[in-house]
């Protein structure tokens, strides 16, 4: 699956597989158009757990 974000504002529009994509960020207004490649449509995706480190979101605070 892909994430797909806001190419100004960085804001998560949404996850899935797509071959064509045009959403409007509600939170900036930006009208973001996505292809997939032609390598993309192909992959088996994993749905394995993967490292990522916590953003200050994500962390407990004092």
């Amino acid at each position: 699956m892909h994430n797909i974000r806001c190419g100004s504002c960085n804001r998560l529009l949404a996850k899935g597989l797509f071959e064509q994509l045009e959403i409007k960020c509600p939170r900036c207004g930006k009208i973001n158009e996505r292809t997939a490649s032609p390598m993309e449509k192909d992959v088996k995706y994993s749905h394995g757990k993967t490292s990522r480190t916590l953003d200050r979101r994500q962390t407990k605070t004092r």
